[in-house]
């Protein structure tokens, strides 16, 4: 099993914990040892999905699940930049063979075809990287 192990995902187990009626109460629901829920607040044990999610459910907040969401949310802008700035690169990579063959050989057809590409794909990664700031 994936856990996450960080003081923010800590310190909001801690609160729900708390929120929840203390160590005793949690160890309770989630059937372990009070120890586990100490060492898992204290960052000596892993905090799994099933332990803080039994929490969220019950005391009706889900602060950990939104915070890994939001860590997708993240990733998932990040791939989009990425992809935008590989499709950048390979774009730009025809743009120079393009304007050698304008200057050499006086043939616009190279450029007429990549410079518009490229611009396109500059744009758009442009105004992904401003409505990301």
């Amino acid at each position: 099993m994936q856990v996450y192990r960080g003081p923010a995902i800590r310190a909001l187990y801690k609160q729900l914990v708390s929120d929840f009626g203390g160590v005793e109460a949690a160890a309770h629901l989630i059937g372990c040892e009070k120890g586990t829920i100490s060492k898992q607040m204290n960052g000596h044990a892993a905090i799994g999905a099933e332990h803080y999610g039994a929490l969220e459910d019950e005391v009706g907040r889900w602060p950990i699940t939104e915070l890994m969401f939001a860590r997708r949310e993240r990733s998932a802008e990040q791939v989009e930049r990425d992809v935008l700035i590989m499709s950048a690169m390979r774009e730009l990579a025809d743009v120079g063979p393009a304007l050698l063959a304008l200057a050499a050989k006086g043939d616009a057809a190279a450029i007429m075809k990549e410079g518009p590409e490229a611009l396109e794909v500059l744009n758009r990664l442009v105004r992904h990287v401003e409505n990301q700031g």
